[in-house]
Parts: structure tokens; C-alpha cells; sequence
């Protein structure tokens, strides 16, 4: 409990309780008279048990406690009423009413004595103060044992979503029996399709409490996962995309159940992909958009070496004049020997594209001008800004094993 600084009914004068003579059943049956009247449905015989032993326990300390300050009392009961509450599958707001009620119900039956013993209007305000600060303190007890026992019952409820999310991601796929006794425990109906995003680690408390029930939340590896049945596809991802923040996230495919780490592995390989600052400033970013993308770099490492060789004329180059030879190198790739639209596309003159393709010729010899040179030098334009740019905030490099 508090400090006893805290706690008037502790600086109150004992001697009230001798001049009331409080009768302890006629009060306790007074407070629980007052509770029944704040019903609005009647208890059932479990709760009616658990509030009279809990308001006997409470009378008895508030008595004793009274003109004590070094009386040290235990709040376990009240906290597990709480928990008690909180299993039965009733509200916070009824249990504090009972509080309520029975503080007042005290209250009449206390104060009803005091005209015949003429006890001064200062003792009786005192003596309500003292009342109510004691009931707050019982109260807050119990809301503590109400969150505790919620919390604990959170936490069984998200282990169990976490076991049916590992078994939907484990490669090779999980038994279907096991799946479906994980998921019959977590109360979770399996969907016959979904999709899998992925984001940050950081994410994911933000998104637990807050994305529909429908929707699993976990970790994976070292992101966050989000398991999305595909028949409300649209609305589970708009959730998600007023969730995110500053942060992105890597949507895989819609897939069949059983093929749910596969949406997975690509949505954790664009998530990777979307730290490189390369597609684009989306919240959302879908695989099925980015198919290219994924394919080339399937293999992160080959897919760096083979853009550094391709490339590697450039690399010598200073700063400026490689950005500028690299814009227009892709953008004749995609208009061969059309200057001018080149020009406009850059916002040059024509005789400076000119120059620049020479160059370019010069660095390349015949490659520009081969077919087969032509494609691995798109592919490596295509590819390096997947793999070299990086944030400053960018932890998580582009690995083999995201495919």
C-alpha cells in the first residue's frame, strides 16, 4: 500500500470507532445492499461470494487500520478480486462500481449513528474523506489485479497466434493436422488463401493491438510478419497502411495456404529491397508490381558482381560525370540512336547527348552497339540501384537466403 502520509484514515482519532460502536455485519449488509441496487442484472452466486468476502476483508482492515499508521496491510485480495473479475468475463467498470457502491453503502450506514452519539461535523467529514481515500486505494488494487490478469491472458492468446504464424511460415510446409490444432487453440479460422507483409521489427507493437483480429502479427526472423486472409484483403491493408508510420512494408502474393512461406520470402526480400531507396516512396510496396525486381535480384550477391562488371567503366569516373553518362547510357538503352528524344528526356542539347554517346562508345568499345551487350547493360542499370544505394538508417543489407 501507500505511504501512510498518504492514507488519512491512518491520522484519523481512533476514539471515533469507540463513539460509533460500528456494527461490521450491519454494514457489511448495508454495502451490499447498495451494490445490488446499482445492478443492472444480478450477480451470479460466484461474484456475490467474491465481493462479500472481499468487502468483509476490507471492512476489517479499515477498522483496524484507523489512528495506525504502522499497520502494514496486504492488497492481495483486492488484486485477486481483480483477476477474478477479469476471468469471469466481466468488466473493470462494474468491479470499480462495486467499490463505489459498497463505499457508500458504508458511508449511510456509518453516518446514520452519528447524530445519537453527537459526534462533531468535523470528525464526520474526516471520516468520509478518510473512507473514500481508502476505497480508492482498494480500487486501484484491484484494477492492477484486473490488468494483470488481462495481460497474462493477452500474452497465452498472442503465444498461441505465434505457434499457428511459425507453423504457416516453416519451410517445409507444417502437417496439416498440427496446423490445424494450433490454430483451433488460438481461435483462428484458417483462411483458404492469404498474403503475407513484411516489416520492420519495430512495427509490431504498434500493429498487435490495433490490426483486426482476423489478422496474425508476429515475429519472423528478424522482422515482423503480418498474416492477411485474402477475402478482405483491401481492408486489412489499408489498416496496415494507416499503422506503418514512416515505415514500409514488403506485400507478398496471394497465395494458398500451404504456400504461405513463399509469400513470405518475397515480401521480406522487397522489404529488403525498399531499404535500398530504389522503389519508390510507398507505404506499400507489392511484389506483384516489382516481378522484375525480384527475379534479378534473387541472388543479392551475383546480382552485385554481375552490376560492377557490367558497369565498371563508370566506376572510375568522378561523381558528376558518372551520374550524368548513367542517365543517358539508360536513356539510350531505351531510345537507341534517337538523340534528340534523349535530349528532351534529359534536358540537354542534342549535340551534348552526341557527346556523351561517344563517350560512352569510347568506354564501352562495341558493347552499346551489341544486342546482347545492350540487355546485360539495361539488366545492370536495372540492378544496381537495388543493391548499392543504401540509407543511413539501413541495418539490414540484402541477403542470399531472401528469394
Amino acid at each position: 500500500m501507500t505511504k501512510a502520509s498518504a492514507q488519512p484514515w491512518r491520522r484519523l482519532d481512533a476514539s471515533v470507532l469507540t463513539r460509533l460502536e460500528p456494527d461490521t455485519a450491519a454494514i457489511a449488509s448495508a454495502a451490499m445492499d447498495q451494490v445490488r441496487a446499482g445492478l443492472r442484472t444480478p450477480l451470479d452466486d460466484r461474484t456475490v461470494a467474491n465481493v462479500q468476502t472481499t468487502l468483509d476483508v476490507a471492512l476489517d482492515a479499515f477498522f483496524t487500520e484507523i489512528g495506525q499508521p504502522d499497520i502494514i496491510t496486504d492488497c492481495e485480495v483486492y488484486r485477486a478480486q481483480g483477476r477474478a473479475q477479469y476471468t469471469a468475463g466481466r468488466s473493470l467498470e462494474e468491479m470499480l462500481g462495486f467499490y463505489q457502491s459498497a463505499a457508500l453503502g458504508v458511508w449511510r450506514q456509518l453516518t446514520s449513528a452519528a447524530p445519537a452519539v453527537d459526534l462533531p461535523t468535523q470528525a464526520i467529514v474526516e471520516l468520509g474523506e478518510a473512507l473514500f481515500a481508502f476505497i480508492a486505494e482498494l480500487s486501484a488494487a484491484a484494477a492492477d489485479g484486473y490488468a494483470e490478469a488481462r495481460s497474462q491472458a493477452a500474452r497465452a492468446g498472442q503465444a498461441l497466434r505465434d505457434r499457428v504464424l511459425s507453423l504457416l511460415l516453416s519451410e517445409p510446409a507444417a502437417d496439416p493436422d498440427v496446423l490445424d490444432d494450433a490454430a483451433n487453440q488460438a481461435a483462428w479460422v484458417l483462411p483458404g488463401r492469404l498474403v503475407i507483409a513484411v516489416t520492420s521489427a519495430d512495427v509490431a507493437p504498434r500493429l498487435l493491438d490495433r490490426m483486426p483480429g482476423r489478422v496474425l502479427v508476429g515475429r519472423h526472423h528478424d522482422l515482423t510478419a503480418v498474416a492477411m486472409p485474402a477475402d478482405r484483403l483491401e481492408w486489412y491493408l489499408g489498416r496496415l497502411r494507416d499503422l506503418l508510420g514512416d515505415e514500409r512494408a514488403g506485400v507478398g502474393p496471394a497465395v494458398p495456404l500451404r504456400s504461405a512461406a513463399l509469400s513470405a520470402r518475397r515480401a521480406t526480400a522487397l522489404w529488403r529491397l525498399t531499404r535500398t531507396g530504389a522503389l519508390g516512396g510507398k507505404a506499400l510496396v507489392h511484389a506483384t508490381d516489382h516481378g522484375i525486381d525480384l527475379l534479378l535480384t534473387a541472388d543479392p550477391e551475383l546480382a552485385g558482381e554481375f552490376s560492377k562488371d557490367v558497369l565498371a567503366p563508370l566506376a572510375e569516373l568522378p561523381e558528376p560525370a558518372r551520374h550524368r553518362l548513367t542517365a543517358t547510357l539508360t536513356a539510350w538503352l531505351a531510345r537507341p540512336d534517337q538523340p534528340q528524344a534523349i535530349g528532351d528526356e534529359l534536358h540537354v542539347h542534342v549535340q551534348t547527348v552526341r557527346y556523351r554517346i561517344r563517350q560512352l562508345r569510347t568506354l564501352f568499345g562495341g558493347t552499346i552497339d551489341d544486342p546482347a551487350g545492350r540487355f546485360a547493360l539495361a539488366i545492370a542499370l536495372r540492378i544496381d540501384p537495388l543493391v548499392t544505394r543504401r540509407s543511413e538508417r539501413d541495418v539490414h543489407p540484402l541477403r542470399p537466403d531472401d528469394r
